[in-house]
């Protein structure tokens, strides 16, 4: 019962910052026929780094610093970093905090590169992704979060 009841608080979670997010975010535009997507722009040399620095100040609730990275499109949308403060409540809330690193990796989505961290949270019994989209020249273009077992698909 417990499982089943903490699996439906995460994805509440998962329900309400998706329906918070600003729809740049996530990525809504991007073509949907693999022939009609554009590759990817390339990423900087350290596009790792920036991601797990991108994604401690998203654990840590340093809104103002991962608001200065985000693209321009999510920040007129956004228009304050005071908008993510509840995003990042949700989470504490609902997952808890990160315990264990399980796998990072990069991925290409809706024509998108993504960095994507899978981990054993503290408040959910499976591991739980944070998913980064990232674009060139090292700016964040959206974010999702929720259980590692409804990753979205990524592209062929």
């Amino acid at each position: 019962m417990r499982r089943s009841r903490r699996s439906t608080l995460v994805l509440s979670l998962v329900l309400a910052i998706v329906l918070a997010l600003p729809a740049s975010m996530l990525g809504q535009a991007a073509p949907t026929s693999p022939s009609e997507r554009p590759r990817p722009a390339q990423l900087l040399p350290d596009s790792l780094a920036r991601a797990r620095k991108f994604t401690l100040w998203l654990y840590t609730n340093q809104t103002d610093s991962l608001f200065a990275y985000l693209d321009s499109a999510s920040q007129r949308e956004l228009k304050t970093p005071k908008a993510l403060e509840e995003t990042v409540a949700q989470l504490a809330v609902h997952a808890g905090s990160e315990e264990q690193l399980l796998e990072e990796r990069w991925v290409t989505r809706r024509g998108l590169r993504q960095y994507w961290r899978k981990a054993k949270f503290s408040g959910v019994d499976e591991p739980f992704l944070v998913r980064l989209v990232m674009v060139a020249p090292g700016n964040v273009a959206g974010f999702g979060l929720g259980l590692a077992s409804q990753a979205p698909p990524v592209d062929p």
